[in-house]
């Protein structure tokens, strides 16, 4: 009867060690061949996040197919790719081309100042 309590808090560790957040993460994959963007998000500072989305909903509805292979990185996840392309100003956003940052923009800015550079990149071959 003693072994009972202990299984069932063996049970209990194994399961929450299952739930582990970083087992269940997917893995970015740049594709070097395209203009893909990427958004460093920050949902503690959500306040300076709205231009980036009102940015981004535009943009989808200009550039459809370059869009569809965007990333959208949270705060908390793959801090590797942060450290890779660019500081950590958050929220942020870049346009990486053959493994090149051809646009770098964060913190807080307008609409305008994201919609417009990456229009321009993004339009040209």
């Amino acid at each position: 009867m003693k072994i009972l309590p202990y299984i069932v808090m063996v049970s209990l560790l194994v399961l929450n060690a299952s739930c582990d957040k970083r087992h269940t993460e997917k893995n970015i994959e740049i594709n070097k061949d395209i203009k893909q963007i990427i958004f460093f998000s920050n949902e503690k500072e959500i306040n300076q996040e709205a231009a980036y989305y009102d940015a981004l909903l535009e943009l989808k509805k200009d550039f459809p197919e370059e869009m569809h292979s965007m990333q959208v990185l949270p705060a908390d996840e793959k801090e590797e790719y942060i450290t890779s392309y660019h500081d950590q100003t958050r929220p942020a956003l870049l346009v990486i081309y053959k493994n090149q940052v051809m646009i770098n923009i964060n913190g807080a800015v307008s609409k305008e100042q994201i919609t417009q550079p990456v229009s321009r990149v993004l339009q040209t071959n």
